[in-house]
């Protein structure tokens, strides 16, 4: 019989039961649209995700600058200096990025490139986020349990600046 450490408790796991790991709970999707996640997985193209983020920055710039189009030309410009007023504060857009276990190298790769461009504010922080295994027993006679496992993550905040 092996034991298996979770969590400070063992949780037992018989030579005829198998592991089923499930996939990671994402978080709900924000209510404001200036928030936006981008789940990175190892295999994640580097520039791909590179171009997400730039790209869903950008479409937030454009929501935030938006006029009315029979607005005056003096409306459009108080609309351009309190956009501009508003940019440093935590209501500009951000989008966050998100990788866990081995997708946290090719984030953290994203955060230094956009960290050397100069035109980004980066602010990256580490996490644990827990995930629900099944043990499923292949003997009759036995039950199936789950069990927490703990993964780290990344989670990088990029703002324009």
């Amino acid at each position: 019989m092996a034991k298996e450490k979770t969590d400070g408790k063992s949780a037992e796991v018989l030579p005829s039961s198998v592991v089923q790991k499930r996939p990671l709970n994402r978080r709900q999707p924000p209510a404001s649209s200036n928030s936006r996640i981008i789940y990175i997985s190892p295999s994640t193209p580097f520039m791909s995700a590179v171009k997400r983020v730039q790209k869903q920055l950008n479409a937030g710039l454009r929501t935030q600058t938006a006029a009315p189009k029979n607005a005056s030309l003096g409306s459009r410009i108080r609309q351009l200096e309190r956009d501009s007023a508003s940019s440093g504060e935590k209501g500009s857009s951000t989008v966050t990025v998100m990788g866990t276990g081995r997708a946290i190298e090719k984030t953290l790769s994203l955060a230094s490139w956009f960290e050397q461009a100069g035109d980004y504010e980066v602010e990256m922080r580490t996490k644990t986020i827990g995930t629900v295994d099944d043990i499923v027993v292949e003997d009759d006679d036995g039950e199936d349990e789950s069990r927490v496992r703990k993964l780290s993550g990344l989670e990088v905040s990029i703002r324009l600046k």
